[in-house]
């Protein structure tokens, strides 16, 4: 089953006011179960596409509920003729066995039957490839823990809705929990034969059968000895299947004191190396060299590898040029590591936690890279929120580890107001690790940032960034507070995520990034920070702007609107290339509308301020004034969208006649306080400008606007300094 996963809303049965709390007194019978079961599974069979995305069940918030933290063994176990619909049976559990195939969909339905003979069906949703519950054959006996009983839509037909992959577990045939009439006994008599059927499982491919049958082989073996090959046999298993926690114990417990150990070694750093733990990774490979230096050249390559990966780490030293030349739409994961040390975590003055400088950096400097810790391998924009949830409810399960990183990020008020956490999320219960989906569905939405393929492509005016967009969670990254003035800009190159600081940044001051691009209105941009995160900004644009009277921000509302209106209405190229000319009158009619729009921001307001009402029309009127080769006017409004970005490092007297050598463009990210707002169209204006200066004579200013687009780019793509690459 593929992780690239095909979203498709499903939510629960709307709850019945009827047989909300009951033991439902009709349902389907045995024969009816089996007959609609049987229908599913031949239209499945007729239909279904080879190795096709599967649907996913993504969760809806309003219906929330926490998954069991609780062992089977403490619960009291219940006949499925006790259920009732539309509730949570708390302090309650399953044990059933499966008697029929599987039909899959968003999930795996089975019927099941109990000790007592009744039957029903269970659906299992959110396991992933490397889990025999993904699509459990029939004839396993599986517990459920506090099940929830809803109504499947048609009359009297009800299932056990299993949400979170904690809450079903998958019992050996030798487990003493399971009761007397549901008891198969071992499937086969010794150790060898389990061994010999995990092999064969291999043979087929199918992994997750290989790791059961080498679990099996485990528990019939007394002798270390005798257990060590199959450790390091589960250990290869695990690592195909990605699940590089047991893996990484599994190459461990296979040492026997051996000069043999190298490959436990090996295998261990490999493990480590999937899951980032670089330092770890190298120190294992370095203990397998010892004990095989000769022949190991396998090894050697891999510690080789992973010191480039600790020189990453420890230095910061790229080449994101080659990273950019490696990427597809099916291949964006960067063999890379995450450069951090320039940043540490403590508690912010606006929110929580925040991310910190510590050592001053000055504009330009890197601040951190950031490899992705969790990130789907596709860019489909309509598959990306349910590709992204489907990867860390499977990555969570299958690599407990992680919830250290990803389980202490913040999921939402609403979440939070809903139900309390245990604290227990993560932590091994009944062999495996308790995932609440819910938890993590809201941690994905408050969290997670939309990437294209690479920044610097989605600058280029002829790039289509609606193909090409994915999610990602950076947890590092997801640390740092919002500013709609921020101090830091970030990039993208794969599934590396490029931060970069954009002005002067003194040791131990708070870093900042835009959560969003913002919206020009302070009231706009704060519902939507309210909507969507439940915070206000007080940053110093929306503090400043607060300022402002009440009737001014409702008249440049208005006046902003009429001008946006007037604007649309004029034709355009739909960046497809040419110029178009416009008539002196309407050029004049935009230039007297942007007037009326400036008189309303009051000075003693906007002084240092970003004027974000104003940014369009003054890019209107520069594209305007450019296609007449006007280049005094060129020079006049791209001056303008400077300060109304507050670069206020710029002349104020816009006549080029006056202009003198002394203004150094490159000062800009350095001297113009701390509410200046770093975007591309910064860029896009010193290019016009060097434009216009070289056509007006002033060769050396225009070369200085010239260095300073190309270093501001080098913001806004992460590494280039291409600047023709934004067009014309």
């Amino acid at each position: 089953m593929a992780v690239v996963a095909k979203q498709k809303t499903i939510t629960s049965a709307p709850q019945n006011s009827s047989l909300a709390g009951t033991i439902p007194t009709k349902k389907l019978t045995k024969e009816q179960l089996f007959k609609t079961h049987e229908g599913h599974i031949k239209k499945q069979n007729a239909t279904q596409i080879p190795n096709g995305p599967r649907a996913v069940k993504q969760p809806n918030l309003a219906e929330a509920y926490p998954a069991s933290t609780k062992s089977i063994r403490d619960l009291e176990i219940i006949p499925l003729s006790e259920l009732s619909v539309e509730t949570h049976h708390r302090g309650k559990g399953l044990i059933v066995k499966v008697v029929s195939p599987p039909y899959i969909g968003a999930g795996a339905v089975s019927i099941v039957e109990d000790q007592w003979g009744n039957v029903d069906k269970v659906a299992i949703y959110n396991q992933g490839d490397s889990a025999i519950l993904s699509g459990v054959p029939e004839g396993c006996i599986v517990a459920v823990k506090e099940p929830y009983y809803v109504q499947n839509g048609a009359e009297n037909d009800f299932m056990i809705c299993v949400d979170h992959p904690s809450d079903v577990i998958l019992l050996r045939f030798t487990d003493s929990i399971i009761p007397e009439p549901l008891r198969l006994g071992p499937l086969l008599k010794s150790a060898a034969e389990w061994r010999t059927a995990g092999d064969q499982a291999f043979l087929e491919r199918d992994f997750p059968t290989a790791v059961f049958c080498y679990t099996e082989a485990l528990e019939g073996l007394e002798d270390d000895s005798a257990k060590a090959p199959v450790y390091t046999k589960r250990a290869g298993v695990n690592l195909l299947l990605g699940r590089y926690d047991a893996a990484k114990f599994d190459a461990l417990a296979s040492r026997t004191g051996a000069t043999t150990d190298w490959k436990a070694y090996y295998n261990a750093g490999r493990a480590a190396y999937g899951l980032c733990e670089y330092a770890t990774s190298k120190s294992y490979f370095e203990e397998a060299l010892k004990l095989n230096a000769k022949g190991a050249a396998g090894v050697q390559k891999e510690y080789e590898r992973v010191l480039a990966r600790v020189k990453e780490e420890e230095e910061g030293a790229y080449d994101f040029a080659a990273m950019h030349a490696s990427l597809s739409p099916t291949s964006v994961h960067i063999d890379a590591g995450s450069f951090l040390r320039n940043t540490r975590v403590a508690d912010s003055g606006f929110h929580g936690r925040g991310l910190f400088a510590t050592r001053p950096l000055k504009a330009g400097d890197l601040v951190y890279v950031e490899k992705a810790t969790l990130m789907p391998n596709q860019y489909d924009p309509a598959r990306a929120s349910a590709a992204l949830y489907t990867l860390m409810v499977r990555q969570l399960c299958d690599n407990p580890s992680l919830a250290d990183t990803v389980l202490k990020l913040f999921p939402g008020s609403d979440l939070s107001e809903k139900y309390e956490r245990t604290g227990l999320e993560g932590t091994i219960v009944d062999g495996v690790p308790i995932v609440d989906v819910f938890l993590i569905e809201g941690i994905r939405t408050k969290n997670c940032f939309s990437a294209p393929l690479s920044t610097y492509d989605d600058t280029k005016p002829t790039y289509n960034s609606a193909r090409c967009m994915a999610k990602g969670l950076w947890a590092h990254s997801s640390l740092m507070n919002h500013s709609c003035v921020p101090n830091t800009m970030r990039s993208f190159v794969g599934d590396m995520l490029i931060c970069r600081a954009t002005r002067d940044v003194q040791e131990d001051q708070e870093l900042f990034q835009q959560y969003v691009p913002v919206k020009t209105l302070v009231d706009v941009r704060n519902r939507e920070f309210e909507e969507g995160w439940g915070f206000e900004c007080r940053c110093g644009l929306c503090d400043g702007e607060r300022k402002s009277d009440g009737d001014k921000l409702k008249k440049r509302k208005d006046a902003m609107l009429s001008l946006e209106k007037f604007l649309d209405k004029k034709p355009s190229n739909n960046g497809k290339g040419g110029t178009i000319v416009f008539p002196d009158a309407t050029i004049r009619t935009v230039d007297r509308m942007m007037r009326q729009l400036e008189e309303l921001h009051e000075t003693e307001v906007y002084e240092a301020l970003p004027r974000l009402t104003l940014v369009y029309p003054c890019n209107w009127l520069v594209d305007a004034h450019r296609a007449k080769r006007q280049w005094g006017k060129v020079v006049k409004y791209s001056l303008k969208v400077l300060r109304n970005f507050a670069f206020n490092a710029v002349p104020r007297d816009e006549d080029p006649a006056k202009l003198t050598v002394d203004w150094d463009p490159r000062e800009i990210y350095t001297r113009s306080g701390e509410v200046s707002l770093m975007a591309v169209h910064v860029v896009a204006s010193l290019e016009r400008l060097a434009e216009a200066y070289a056509a007006l004579g002033h060769k050396e200013l225009a070369e200085r606007c010239v260095e300073a687009a190309r270093f501001g780019y080098t913001m806004v793509t992460g590494f280039s300094e291409d600047v023709d690459a934004l067009g014309q």
